[in-house]
């Protein structure tokens, strides 16, 4: 069995409760009760920690809170790099399960950019090119994305400029996206062609989506259904805490693996 270094131990164990902690931060004392150590080696670490920029004490109570080193380490790990090396074994895993044409794309202002793809082994596919970049309204990817930064019609009329017509019939898709956990798309960018999409976010923000595009004579409402969910189910097996696939109302049902 692997030997723990107590010392280091104990400094995570202090950054952990920084982190739980919030804005509201927590006092010399509490940390010392709540972790069960002693005053004085509970200082000493929260010294080196503000030394570092890993904790930060408030002046006028005294209580500590997680510093600009600690956040910075999860903004590094949840770089676009990162979540890119994500989504892509993603993409193959999903492509490779229902031999359909995968797509990852990325928020690009109101629009989404196409970053990454896989394709199928089938004599009748798809094709598509990295790069493009398309309106996040009228595509499955952007949907998916604005249904997980959006929570009414009134934030898409403030998000979208866009026609009443054309933002009552975005408003509805972007709600059913909602409801479902998936965003759809049927023949509105190319005649025969149906696209599902699942949003990937963290703390409510939306920061890639995943999709899968397929000739619509291959697409039923039923295995649009299938396809959503299971997008869902691969990401969640793949994306680490603090990462997750778009939410789903509460009176959905998942599908099962």
């Amino acid at each position: 069995m692997s030997q723990r270094l107590a010392g280091l131990d104990r400094a995570l164990s202090v950054m952990e409760e920084l982190a739980r902690s919030g804005d509201t931060g927590i006092a010399l004392g509490r940390l010392a009760s709540d972790l069960q150590l002693d005053k004085a080696a509970i200082y000493r670490i929260l010294t080196t920690l503000k030394a570092r920029g890993f904790a930060t004490q408030d002046e006028k109570s005294g209580s500590y809170r997680a510093g600009p080193a600690l956040l910075t380490l999860a903004d590094d790990y949840f770089s676009h790099d990162t979540l890119r090396s994500i989504l892509h074994r993603v993409a193959l895993q999903a492509s490779s399960e229902v031999n359909e044409l995968c797509h990852v794309g990325v928020p690009d202002g109101n629009h989404v950019r196409y970053v990454d793809k896989i394709e199928p082994e089938l004599p009748i596919r798809v094709y598509s090119h990295v790069g493009i970049r398309n309106p996040s309204w009228t595509t499955a990817l952007g949907r998916a994305l604005l249904a997980v930064e959006t929570t009414s019609e009134v934030d898409l009329a403030q998000r979208l400029s866009l026609s009443e017509e054309d933002l009552t019939a975005v408003g509805q898709a972007v709600e059913r996206a909602r409801k479902r956990g998936f965003a759809t798309e049927t023949e509105e960018n190319e005649p025969g062609i149906s696209c599902v999409a699942v949003a990937v976010e963290r703390r409510g923000i939306g920061q890639a989506a995943v999709s899968l595009t397929v000739p619509s004579s291959r697409m039923s409402d039923e295995r649009m259904e299938q396809l959503g969910l299971r997008l869902r189910e691969i990401l969640d097996d793949h994306l680490p805490p603090g990462l997750k696939p778009q939410r789903m109302a509460e009176n959905s049902t998942e599908g099962r693996k």
